[in-house]
């Protein structure tokens, strides 16, 4: 009896040696667990960092990575959301919604026009005065078109201007956009686009003048000559009106009957009068 009882006690001991371990073992995985859980700080960058928050200020939040003990101040400018150990998600900066498209044009006017720069071409001209040329053009039209607009709105030449120069859009680049991109652009209906071609040559007359002087009962005939220059321009102009569709409403074509510098303007007012937007 005293031999079954000793061996019952060695059973027992071996038995309980066994299980400590175990039980140890399941204790050290289920406190890992429980250390596994972490705080998550989702960034503005898309970066994610993961740790312990060890608090939250008014601009800063107080952070340590896994596996280190140094804490660190992120700043809340920087971040996006917290999700805590604990399931809960809080929203710290809200990420930078990306602007349309159409945010980057003016609306749309109901019959506004805009009138681009003209186009000017010229030979034995400096490029200063090409492109003050240019910009009379425009100015000239929309003096003259908006004095009788009726229920048309003609755009500022220096705003229609403004809004090109924005788009980086200058007479090489404009090329590659068609009218209903430049409505777009310009928050505009209807396009006019306009150009002038000018020559001009030199005509050279001469003259000789005679007079008579008497001296000492002599008569002295004296010669007198002189060359005049006269400078004639031949200037063709040309006036097209685009919709917001693309589609041309009006194309026209002249050249101006008298040969001086300024009878550009006799040509284009007389083209423009007859466009759909001119107001009788």
């Amino acid at each position: 009896m005293k031999q079954y009882v000793n061996l019952l006690s060695t059973l027992l001991c071996l038995l309980i040696t066994y299980h400590s371990p175990l039980m140890a073992q399941k204790k050290a995985v289920a406190a890992k667990h429980v250390i596994e859980k972490e705080d998550t700080i989702l960034m503005l960058n898309g970066e994610s960092k993961h740790g312990k928050i060890n608090g939250v200020g008014s601009d800063v939040v107080l952070f340590v990575h896994s596996g280190e003990k140094l804490e660190y101040s992120l700043k809340k400018t920087e971040i996006q959301k917290i999700i805590f150990a604990s399931g809960r998600t809080e929203l710290i900066t809200a990420p930078a919604v990306a602007k349309s498209a159409s945010d980057d044009y003016p609306p749309k006017v109901d019959n506004l026009i805009a009138i681009l720069p003209f186009k000017y071409r010229s030979v034995g001209e400096a490029l200063e005065q090409i492109n003050a040329t240019k910009e009379k053009l425009q100015d000239d039209t929309y003096s003259f078109l908006s004095k009788r607009n009726g229920i048309y709105k003609f755009q500022d030449p220096q705003t229609t201007n403004a809004l090109l120069i924005r788009k980086g859009i200058d007479e090489n680049t404009i090329k590659g956009y068609t009218f209903d991109e430049l409505c777009k652009i310009l928050g505009t209906e209807f396009i006019v686009q306009g150009g002038l071609s000018r020559s001009s040559k030199e005509n050279i007359a001469s003259a000789e003048t005679k007079t008579a002087t008497k001296d000492d009962d002599r008569i002295r005939q004296n010669k007198a000559g002189s060359t005049v220059v006269q400078k004639t321009y031949e200037n063709e102009l040309s006036v097209l009106i685009y919709n917001r569709q693309n589609e041309k409403v009006f194309d026209n074509h002249r050249t101006a009957i008298l040969s001086s510098e300024a009878s550009y303007k006799d040509a284009l007012f007389y083209m423009l009068k007859r466009c759909p937007m001119y107001n009788k």
